[in-house]
């Protein structure tokens, strides 16, 4: 018997009806469902559930009808049994079944359902290693100006867009950015600061040509293979290209590489090597010429264009090998490349890579480490802007402070933009902040402190404002009510007068400043508006979710709930140990705080507090009835990205129900499935890493309100400061602030605490 899709199939082809593959995958897989679940579906059924996806492609009513029933038919054939057992072959044939039509607003329904179950079918086929298409654009200026080399550094661009797979990310932005400027870069996650930086770098938004930009991302990425030397060298691709050349016809000519030799040596494989070095050249040179034309415009367009359809057409350019090799060696001579070894080496030892760590391979080195190794590229290199995203990720408190250092000290005269939601390094490295919001850039002279400040002392300011103007505009309406009452009743036409006065005084409520302080003016209000004057608008901020930290089951214990006594620890095969010989007590509502370089301890003293491991020598004691939170580095690494937030709580607690998981996926996935047994003791392994600053003052903040115990590794010392020092607490709330006697902060090094 023939299944109903492949039935279905062969009456498309017969039919010559073309459906979208997204379209004929989904139909595929629902008609085999059908043909499993019903022995022998329905031609009525089939036909409701598919007909729509036909209608779609147009196909004629009356071609539709004739392709339902040739396929009832064919149903009916493949479900005769052979001749040899079934019953003659002139028994009469039963007539097709008739359908019943459906009415319009059944029809609609299902054509929408079909529609959304088609364009889902889409999505799940999409390859989901494609890139997603990133379109930036801005305001051409009419001369140009950003096609051609200036000495101007600045960057003053108008009307940016930026938009992603059709999202919009920034809608006629301002990017204004002075040279020598240093930037902080803030906003939520997910709005786009990522991308905005990769369009500037990567010369998909149309910046200035004289620019060297250079972009250090969240993720960089390194060839392990290669040494923190060539790493850095490799940033001077100009230098490293011109070299890569000479080295591979070098290998064809050998030492003498002259044009006499390369006359007569005119091989195949020199012609190879030749024809590679042409094709690279053509390919950059192509790539500037098509950001030319699509930048110029008028006759500077035209030129452009021109010279990129001859480039185009120019696949095999009519040089001679004899110029080829001569242009290679004449660039090659020019690189001083023992000079720019012994730059890259000076640097490196200076931001302190030791003489074996810098021959070392990239693999070899933690992520700290990398970003150091990314950060020497900028000194070596020099740009003109400088991007830096995330750079404090991962670094240890030392590689902070010394980062912090750096960039106040040696990056003078570069335009510097950095995005970071560590508040303290990016307060001390910035001048200005970039708020990245609504799909717009908002610009303030001052750190991100400053800001939330000014911010926070503008909406006190307005929301009074607003208050006093309520009152007033409430008198005004009770008095145009009582005029327009009393009109009526004694048929007085001044008390209509009087009302058409307090309309108009209605219509003036507003701003009578305008934000810098002059007096507000209806000429400098552009545009058409309802009103004579600006409204008052107070800034709501950017609202993130509240976190709320369960209060534990009292013990009914006042002494130590978790203790270490001598506690060490040596991983198999090692001869050194990593924790010697600690002791400590953890008593309620204590915070402790553990600090130190990367590879320190940190980590593995965590895990013997909390039971991952055990000490090789020493005891760990703690309360019989004690929970433990534990919030590791890698929690978020060890969920299931295919279940849904409540698939996943679901799987690690047997027996609660969705609406418990919906109010606890207020605080995130990964931090609601730790607090969810509500802990006695919590322990958080750089919580702060990739959160925004609104997520980390909430983790902040309900973490201050928890009852119990708190031990914190982390490097972001505003964070730090809020929970083990109590700043930035409400001093006269009732049980918010705690005693801080018994808060403690210990430094590990070399395994000593």
């Amino acid at each position: 018997m023939t299944s109903l899709p492949i039935r279905f199939t062969e009456n498309l082809r017969n039919f010559d009806i073309a459906l979208e593959d997204a379209a004929l995958n989904y139909l595929m897989s629902m008609l085999e469902v059908m043909s499993t679940s019903d022995a022998a579906p329905d031609i009525a059924r089939v036909r409701e559930s598919t007909e729509m996806f036909l209608d779609d492609a147009e196909v004629d009513p009356q071609r539709v009808d004739e392709f339902y029933r040739a396929l009832d038919a064919g149903a009916r054939e493949s479900k005769q049994p052979s001749q040899a057992s079934g019953p003659p072959s002139d028994a009469p044939i039963a007539p097709p079944v008739a359908t019943k039509p459906l009415s319009a607003v059944e029809a609609r329904r299902q054509k929408r359902a079909q529609k959304a179950a088609a364009a889902g079918a889409a999505i799940s086929t999409a390859s989901p290693s494609a890139e997603p298409a990133v379109v930036a654009t801005s305001q051409q200026s009419r001369f140009h100006k950003e096609t051609l080399s200036t000495l101007s550094r600045d960057i003053d661009m108008h009307t940016v867009n930026i938009s992603v797979n059709d999202l919009d990310l920034l809608v006629d932005a301002h990017l204004r950015l002075k040279e020598g400027g240093t930037y902080g870069l803030v906003g939520q996650n997910g709005v786009g600061k990522t991308v905005l930086m990769k369009c500037m770098a990567e010369d998909i938004l149309a910046m200035p040509n004289n620019l060297q930009i250079l972009h250090i991302a969240q993720l960089e990425t390194f060839d392990e293979s290669a040494t923190a030397l060539a790493s850095v060298l490799e940033a001077d691709k100009k230098s490293m290209d011109g070299l890569r050349e000479y080295e591979e016809l070098h290998a064809v000519l050998g030492a003498d590489s002259t044009a006499a030799v390369a006359s007569r040596s005119n091989t195949p494989r020199l012609n190879v090597v030749i024809h590679k070095i042409l094709l690279s050249r053509l390919a950059a040179t192509l790539a500037t010429a098509r950001q030319l034309a699509i930048k110029r415009s008028g006759q500077r367009g035209h030129e452009a264009r021109q010279r990129q359809v001859h480039l185009e057409a120019d696949i095999s350019p009519p040089r001679m090998t004899t110029e080829i090799i001569t242009d290679v060696v004449d660039k090659y001579a020019l690189i001083d490349l023992e000079s720019k070894r012994a730059t890259a080496r000076k640097i490196l030892r200076g931001i302190g890579f030791m003489e074996r760590e810098v021959d070392a391979p990239i693999g070899t080195l933690s992520g700290g480490w990398r970003m150091q190794v990314a950060l020497a590229k900028s000194l070596f290199l020099r740009p003109d802007v400088l991007l830096l995203d995330e750079p404090t990720n991962h670094l240890d408190l030392p590689a902070i402070l010394w980062l912090q250092e750096y960039l106040k000290t040696e990056v003078d005269g570069v335009t510097l933009v950095v995005v970071s939601h560590d508040r303290e390094f990016l307060d001390n490295v910035t001048e200005e902040t970039i708020i990245f919001r609504d799909k717009t850039l908002i610009y303030h002279a001052g750190n991100f402190s400053d800001y939330v400040q000014n911010t926070e002392e503008q909406r006190v300011r307005k929301q009074a404002l607003y208050d006093v103007q309520e009152k007033k505009r409430a008198r005004i309406v009770g008095s145009i009510q009582r005029n327009i009452q009393q009109a009526r009743a004694t048929g007085d036409d001044k008390r209509l007068g009087q009302v058409a006065s307090r309309k108009k005084k209605l219509d003036r409520l507003g701003m009578e400043k305008t934000e810098d302080g002059k007096r507000f003016k209806v000429s400098y209000w552009a545009g058409y508006h309802v009103s004579a004057r600006a409204q008052i608008e107070i800034d709501r901020g950017v609202k993130t979710a509240s976190l709320k930290v369960p209060e534990p089951e009292p013990l009914r214990y006042s002494g130590p709930v978790l203790t270490l006594k001598d506690a060490s620890f040596r991983y198999p095969g090692q001869p050194n140990d990593v924790i010697k010989q600690f002791s400590m007590d953890i008593r309620p509502g204590v915070r402790i705080a553990f600090l130190g370089p990367n590879g320190c301890g940190k980590t593995t003293l965590l895990n013997l507090l909390t039971g991952v491991t055990r000490p090789t020598a020493g005891e760990v004691y703690h309360h019989p009835r004690l929970r433990i939170g534990y919030f590791s580095q890698h929690v978020v690494d060890s969920l299931n990205l295919s279940r849904t937030p409540i698939a996943e709580m679901i799987a690690r607690h047997r027996g609660v129900t969705e609406q418990e998981c919906l109010e606890a996926n207020g605080t995130g996935v990964a931090f609601a499935l730790v607090l969810y047994d509500a802990p006695h003791v919590l322990v958080l392994d750089e919580i702060t890493n990739h959160l925004d600053m609104g997520t980390v003052r909430e983790v902040g903040g309900g973490a201050a309100r928890f009852s119990g115990a708190l031990v914190l590794v982390s490097h972001d010392l505003w964070f730090l400061r809020g929970l083990v020092e109590g700043e930035g607490e409400d001093e006269e709330a009732e049980g918010t602030r705690r005693e801080r006697e018994g808060n403690l902060c210990y430094m590990l090094s070399a395994g000593v605490v």
